[in-house]
């Protein structure tokens, strides 16, 4: 059976193609427009997953699809969830650790989502979460030197960049990038202290400019959020 995984986030929009428990296919869209047409080709019985990180309206889809799935706070989960405030945990997040667990069952899992914010969820061997921790993305890091500053450039980011910047450019490029890397290890290394055989799963959009730096076991994964919504699909649609 067909069934699909949406993921709406700050500045992208994904959508993965499941047949049975395999993704075959991710498609990225621009806009909401995008998607929406896409899912026109659709039957109206396909199980759809949405997680969405905005406020787009969601209510054409509710009208259109008959087994539709919307994450929110009152979507059942395959993992136990005791972050205190699950009313604002963003479904990004929340899928994450689901994925992860269904990659690494029985162990404990620390997703790194590398994307406009970096977010750090850590999820126990007995699928239990709790939450993690959340800090600007490099493009924020970046805007941020340029915005509140009078004279600094904006710079982009670059899988090129060494510890000592000899211009000004090259100085900002050092410290966000060398910056967000130290940060990232050092939230592996605190939580390997911590844990035994941690398994490390890095996604999103920057994860590509960090991972071959990183040390220890790291697993990247660029769909771990559209698997992990497919496994809440599969979840709340036992037929699938």
């Amino acid at each position: 059976m067909t069934s699909l995984s949406i993921d709406i986030g700050n500045t992208r929009i994904k959508a993965g193609v499941f047949e049975s428990n395999t993704l075959e296919r991710v498609f990225n869209f621009e806009n909401m427009e995008g998607l929406m047409l896409f899912c026109e080709n659709l039957d109206t019985n396909t199980p759809i997953i949405i997680s969405s990180v905005t406020n787009d309206d969601l209510s054409s889809f509710q009208k259109d699809f008959k087994n539709l799935v919307i994450l929110n706070s009152s979507t059942k989960l395959p993992v136990i969830n005791n972050y205190k405030t699950p009313e604002t945990l963003g479904n990004d997040r929340l899928s994450a650790v689901v994925g992860a667990v269904s990659l690494f069952p029985g162990e404990n899992n620390l997703v790194i989502d590398a994307g406009t914010c970096i977010k750090y969820d850590f999820i126990n061997s007995q699928a239990e979460y709790g939450g993690g921790s959340i800090s600007p993305g490099t493009e924020i890091r970046f805007k941020a030197l340029n915005h509140f500053t009078g004279k600094l450039p904006l710079v982009e980011k670059s899988k090129s960049f060494d510890l000592i910047g000899d211009s000004t450019t090259n100085a900002i490029l050092s410290g966000v990038m060398f910056g967000t890397y130290l940060e990232m290890q050092g939230f592996i290394n605190l939580y390997s202290e911590k844990n035994d055989n941690l398994k490390v799963i890095i996604t999103g959009g920057d994860s590509a400019f960090f991972f071959d730096r990183l040390k220890g076991t790291i697993f990247a994964e660029p769909d771990l959020v559209l698997k992990g919504l497919f496994e809440i699909l599969k979840y709340n649609a036992p037929n699938l």
